[in-house]
């Protein structure tokens, strides 16, 4: 377990220092091992900047976003990050920023293509927006679940981004890797407008992505 939390909070640190957050905005979590068969998860705390986070900080929480260990109070997007573990096995970390770029891709409500191969390969494919949610809302939560599907990053409408993966370095490489494809959409819709990918490429790259991250579903 000290393992996890040290891993989970050098990932936010790292979230910290890359600017996909600020202050106390966004937040981590890690699936943990159930305890008597019931949820449990470490999640980052609500309303702490992160520049005064220590690991003994980190929240863990039941399925109910109950605290069962840890004295501060849960993210307030909690239940965001339960609904997507619960629709996706596969999911071992949920990261949750508000960078630049995604954010203001979330707020103009337009999804990023499939501009440049490593979305497909590891992302799944273009990042798709979810309708809006009131943030901490169930609302958002079952919003973020439907667009997300079983790729492992989606845009929160007029909020910021999501991602999943395997373990927290996973799903932290993949909020860096949205946050640089929505640099390049942006830059390149100045340019005149984005290229999509072929079909054929994107084929065979998002069943390499499947055969990688999903084999269960092919």
């Amino acid at each position: 377990m000290s393992d996890t939390r040290d891993d989970l909070f050098a990932a936010v640190r790292e979230m910290d220092r890359r600017g996909l957050v600020s202050r106390s905005s966004g937040n981590a979590s890690v699936r943990l091992d159930p305890v008597e068969g019931a949820e449990r998860y470490l999640i980052t705390p609500a309303f702490l900047p992160y520049s005064q986070m220590e690991p003994s900080d980190l929240v863990e929480i039941d399925g109910d976003i109950d605290p069962v260990d840890g004295e501060g109070i849960p993210s307030t997007e909690s239940a965001l990050h339960v609904a997507l573990y619960r629709s996706r096995p596969d999911a071992g970390a949920v990261v949750h920023t508000h960078s630049l770029y995604s954010s203001a891709a979330a707020a103009s409500g337009r999804r990023i293509p499939p501009i440049v191969d490593e979305m497909v390969l590891y992302l799944g494919g273009a990042v798709e927006v979810a309708r809006y949610g009131f943030p901490g809302s169930e609302e958002l939560a079952a919003a973020a679940v439907e667009a997300i599907g079983d790729r492992r990053a989606v845009l929160l409408r007029n909020h910021g981004m999501c991602a999943v993966g395997g373990t927290i370095r996973e799903a932290l490489d993949a909020a860096v890797l949205v946050e640089r494809v929505a640099q390049i959409h942006a830059l390149a819709e100045i340019g005149g407008g984005a290229a999509i990918l072929p079909a054929e490429a994107i084929e065979a790259e998002r069943a390499a992505y499947l055969m990688r991250y999903l084999p269960d579903s092919r």
